[in-house]
């Protein structure tokens, strides 16, 4: 593992922000070149018996992302920044914790949904754009700068579909679009793709890599078999199909990969009354796609504001993070499905309720990593935190230790750059801030899952 910076994420505050290199744009598409419009739907079959279990061994909880440099956490200041946020005190790593953390220190970015990958972290710009910045020597390169960011960003993500052989590609919704872009080691982005043509304007997919091809979940809009937004899939030479049941509904998507061409997908579908969670197995097979059938795990009550389901894996399972309200006050759900449908359902309580209540989680460490916003204390507008926990076997959500004090959180993602290494990228206020987690006294080897 690289070590950690003696000073992390040191500013350059009388630089300007430049985008060089490392920090690659993809302009919007041309009105009078239209996208290619998209493939016919797929056919599938039941997945009655799947071909093997996931592997345990094979993929534990802390198997790595695609492999990247890692680097010490840190950015230049971010010039003309504006806006508050974010806890900007410098500080060194800390190494008697259960994680060493580096950062955060100075700003990366104005606003932003961001996407953190293996190699860096892309930027939704409006105008349907996109901008990569590459971790570096010093941390993330500059994001995005622009004054009126501080105001209005978009809030749709861009989804990364990666494995160890250095295959990526981008997918993010454009109009009612799923547009996908091959992305190279260098940070650019190749020509757009139109893969869906039926997406909810705004929404975020959801992308991974299995078995040698993509696959994408993502909210459509409704149409003459099911009169809600719902869930579809699309596969990599396999088309569109459905996830959701015809009447049944999606606010949130996720796909959690359990084993070589084994994925759990999982979806909110957020009602004024209930909050119920749905999860469909499915396997990638050479000519075609193996559906189990669709499984309520969960039902919540009435949510606040607009809850995000997050999928994860743990062991050989797929964990659903959910921040809801409950009988007794708010808490953070583990909503915990194994590769035969059932679940397990732990829950951590948060002091106070939260309309916004972000969460990400990445693999590394030997166990998955989560890191979530949290208030401070139970007062009625109490700061936030962000903390750090880990999930364990059966699904609790074990708390370690506070990372930050950012005041406010509004966005949050986090995925890991080796086995050893997460970065976690958020927006407190206007600004967005990086931060860097490693193992606290171990090293993870990076494993290669065996799946079937």
């Amino acid at each position: 593992m690289m070590p950690f910076a003696k000073s992390a994420l040191v500013g350059i505050a009388t630089a300007a922000l430049a985008l060089s290199g490392a920090a690659c744009r993809r302009p919007a598409p041309k009105k009078d070149k239209p996208l290619p419009q998209a493939p016919p739907t797929a056919s599938t079959e039941p997945l009655a018996t799947p071909s093997a279990e996931p592997d345990e061994d094979g993929a534990p909880a802390g198997s790595a992302a695609p492999a990247g440099t890692a680097a010490p956490a840190g950015s230049g200041a971010l010039a003309g920044a504006s806006g508050g946020g974010g806890n900007t005190k410098k500080r060194k790593p800390r190494t008697g914790a259960r994680f060493l953390i580096d950062g955060p220190e100075q700003p990366i970015a104005i606003g932003g949904a961001a996407t953190v990958y293996s190699k860096g972290v892309i930027w939704r710009l409006s105008g349907n754009a996109a901008q990569v910045t590459l971790f570096g020597p010093d941390g993330p390169a500059h994001g995005p700068s622009e004054p009126e960011r501080a105001r209005k960003w978009p809030r749709g993500r861009v989804a990364v579909a990666e494995d160890a052989s250095g295959v990526m590609h981008t997918y993010w919704i454009e109009g009612s679009g799923l547009v996908r872009s091959a992305l190279d080691a260098e940070g650019k982005l190749g020509a757009p793709e139109v893969v869906a043509n039926d997406a909810v304007p705004g929404t975020s997919p959801s992308a991974l890599r299995t078995g040698g091809r993509d696959a994408v979940a993502y909210l459509a809009a409704p149409n003459a078999r099911n009169a809600e937004r719902h869930g579809r899939l699309w596969v990599e030479g396999g088309g569109v199909l459905d996830l959701s049941p015809e009447g049944s509904g999606a606010t949130s998507i996720s796909l959690v990969p359990v084993g070589e061409g084994q994925v759990i997908a999982m979806w909110l579908d957020a009602r004024s009354a209930m909050t119920p969670v749905h999860a469909r197995r499915f396997e990638i097979r050479e000519k075609t796609t193996a559906l189990a059938a669709d499984d309520v795990v969960f039902v919540g009550g009435p949510p606040e504001g607009y809850p995000e389901l997050v999928g994860a894996r743990a062991g050989n399972s797929a964990a659903g993070l959910l921040p809801l309200s409950t009988d007794k006050g708010f808490a953070l759900h583990d909503i915990l499905v194994d590769w035969n449908g059932k679940a397990k359902i732990k829950t951590l309580d948060y002091p106070n309720g939260m309309d916004t209540a972000p969460v990400a989680a990445a693999p590394a460490c030997g166990e998955t990593i989560v890191v979530y916003a949290r208030p401070e204390a139970k007062e009625p507008g109490s700061p936030q935190v962000l903390e750090i926990a880990t999930l364990g076997g059966s699904g609790a959500i074990e708390a370690q230790e506070v990372a930050a004090y950012p005041g406010q959180v509004l966005e949050l993602h986090a995925a890991a750059a080796d086995a050893n290494t997460v970065w976690v990228v958020y927006t407190a206020g206007t600004k967005s801030f990086a931060m860097r987690l490693g193992c606290g006294g171990k090293v993870t080897a990076p494993a290669t899952p065996k799946g079937k």
